[in-house]
């Protein structure tokens, strides 16, 4: 190779050398520094793909995840007012049942009645007192058949768009969240007086009412009203059941999905400490030998100063 003063193709092959030593030194204590492999696009653009996919799943799963206990946490307040409500009603069907029995005089049915009364006037104060942040549960504001009054939980880190007809990562639990007013449990009950809708106590049957005349089929068809509600209670009770297991099922996979999803983003996008660790020393003695070849290049053009 002729010796040039102009240009050193030496000197420049060994720059050039020193530079992808350098670079590559920079990224491997970046990536030791970071923890991870990739830090921008350029260091793995179809991982850094893949990655983020996976990381809107991971951060959307978790997010799914507290959307599942807060909607258990109303559930269980919803539970607590009807298991309230369902005591009251067990104990007037005793009162009702008590009262039905035609050994009670007159004084002694309006007794009883009055502590029904007591109870039903509570049932009303349940079904409005009953709230989760904010919102009423047991007074009609869901209705499963109503767009605008459903109670749909964010199950899963997608959209139902593209399949609105069986929905994966959404569930309507509006069904169970009975309106508990006494205007609406039970059936309607038809006495002398007239028809009452839900379990309003009948006129005959209220010791404040001038109509107040009680007998013993007074008694038993305000029994059937009673009953009715119970089983309305019952049964909301058992679907709040039902919704609650399958939210626990729930919880416990969106648990799993992000544990491996985030083992599988790990394996992507993680540094490893023992290869990266390797790689730096490797480029570390790269980079003192291009040095070294760098400082002896740039010597060259000299020896042509011993030739004139």
């Amino acid at each position: 190779m002729a010796i040039s003063v102009n240009i050193n193709i030496s000197s420049m092959i060994a720059q050039n050398n020193l530079n992808k030593s350098l670079s590559a030194l920079q990224k491997s204590m970046q990536q030791l520094s970071t923890g991870l492999r990739i830090n921008n696009a350029g260091d793995d653009a179809a991982g850094l793909v893949i990655s983020e996919n996976m990381n809107a799943q991971i951060r959307g799963s978790k997010r799914a995840m507290d959307n599942v206990q807060d909607a258990q946490n109303f559930a269980a307040v919803a539970e607590s007012g009807m298991v309230t409500i369902g005591e009251h009603l067990q104990r007037i069907n005793e009162l009702l049942i008590q009262g039905a029995n035609d050994t009670n005089s007159t004084e002694s049915r309006k007794a009883i009645l009055l502590e029904v009364k007591q109870r039903l006037e509570d049932i009303n104060v349940v079904a409005q007192a009953a709230q989760f942040n904010g919102r009423t549960i047991l007074d009609g504001s869901f209705d499963p058949n109503d767009p605008d009054k459903q109670f749909i939980v964010q199950i899963g880190a997608f959209s139902d768009a593209a399949n609105p007809g069986n929905p994966l990562n959404t569930i309507d639990i509006s069904g169970a969240f009975s309106d508990c007013h006494l205007s609406v449990l039970g059936t309607s009950t038809t006495t002398a007086s007239g028809t009452y809708d839900g379990i309003k106590l009948p006129a005959e049957l209220d010791p404040d009412d001038p109509a107040f005349s009680p007998d013993g089929d007074t008694f038993r068809n305000y029994m059937d009203t009673i009953q009715s509600a119970i089983g309305t209670i019952t049964q909301s009770r058992g679907l709040l059941g039902a919704y609650l297991n399958r939210m626990t099922s729930t919880y416990d996979n969106l648990s799993a999905t992000v544990e491996n999803m985030t083992s599988a983003k790990s394996a992507i996008t993680d540094t490893d400490i023992a290869e990266a660790s390797s790689e730096m020393i490797r480029q570390q003695i790269l980079e003192q030998v291009s040095g070294s070849i760098l400082t002896q290049a740039n010597q060259i053009p000299s020896l042509a100063l011993s030739l004139i």
